[in-house]
């Protein structure tokens, strides 16, 4: 065997070795510091988005940044959910989804916890994409007691509807819908409309990442509705005002990676807070525990 291989393999066990240490500690998922709704009184419902965790067996420091990320969504007070956007690990590897999952159940910043598949979650184009597909589900139902039907879903909180959806393309890691997904979409679009119910869309790629002859074809399809947000990961770029958008008539979100980065430090996400005529967005600093004065943003509704 190789120095260099078995440089990495020791770097390797010592990087786990790391992680196993922070998973027991007495601080993981410690105390952040505690918020609250604008309007905890008027308030309907609220959840917590964040994106691109990329939990890596060799990399220590992105599970630090997780488990503080974890701490600071959990100071929250008002939360009815937390969404984790996709790339939550790096390669889709069994220790690496055992550190996440182990991770989040052992804290459970919030009573329901919804995790999104990334491509780098399906192996980024590498992996076998069947078997992690069938990991996903069975991690889900076994640390989070969340049963999914499939890796797209959708659930109902206060009346307010939550679809999760999922890329099925099982080589290039790209973000491609089959013609069930769209079929199954439409069908909770019209319920929710006959419910006249708030709509919110959770994806890791973009509306404009969809690949096909009809690239706007999901956005043109949720302009239909009346439909609050799409939010979504996967561009890594730093969390600011041009991340809110608008596509086709569909308002977007775009949350940066929230481990740290060489252009950016880590810890961003987004508090979204439902009203009767309104969303609330506001963006938030999980692991120093502060708000994004500028990045307070307003949807009506209705």
């Amino acid at each position: 065997m190789e120095i260099s291989t078995v440089f990495l393999f020791i770097k390797q066990v010592l990087a786990t070795f790391m992680t196993l240490l922070m998973m027991i500690s007495p601080s993981f998922g410690g105390n952040g510091v505690p918020y609250e709704a604008e309007n905890p009184d008027e308030l309907i419902m609220s959840f917590v988005a964040v994106s691109d965790i990329h939990v890596e067996t060799n990399n220590p420091d992105s599970y630090k940044n997780f488990s503080d990320v974890l701490e600071g969504i959990k100071a929250g007070e008002d939360h009815d959910a937390v969404f984790y956007l996709g790339d939550n690990v790096m390669n889709g590897q069994l220790l690496e989804n055992f550190f996440f999952y182990a991770g989040l159940r052992a804290v459970m910043p919030a009573k329901n916890n919804f995790v999104v598949a990334g491509n780098h979650d399906f192996g980024n184009g590498a992996g076998d994409y069947p078997s992690l597909r069938k990991n996903y589900l069975f991690n889900n139902t076994f640390y989070l007691c969340n049963k999914l039907e499939n890796d797209y879903y959708y659930r109902v909180i206060n009346g307010c509807y939550m679809i999760v959806l999922v890329s099925e393309d099982p080589t290039t890691g790209e973000f491609m819908m089959s013609e069930e997904q769209f079929t199954w979409l439409e069908g909770v679009l019209k319920e929710a409309k006959a419910k006249d119910a708030p709509i919110f869309v959770f994806n890791h790629f973009p509306l404009h990442y969809l690949k096909g002859t009809e690239y706007n074809r999901l956005a043109l399809l949720l302009a239909e509705y009346d439909t609050a947000l799409f939010i979504h990961g996967h561009i890594h770029n730093d969390l600011g005002t041009d991340n809110f958008g608008n596509w086709y008539g569909v308002n977007t979100i775009n949350l940066p990676r929230i481990t740290e980065t060489v252009e950016y430090e880590a810890g961003d996400g987004i508090v979204v807070e439902v009203y009767d005529n309104e969303v609330l967005v506001r963006g938030r600093d999980f692991i120093k525990g502060e708000w994004i004065d500028e990045l307070i943003y307003r949807y009506p509704l209705g």
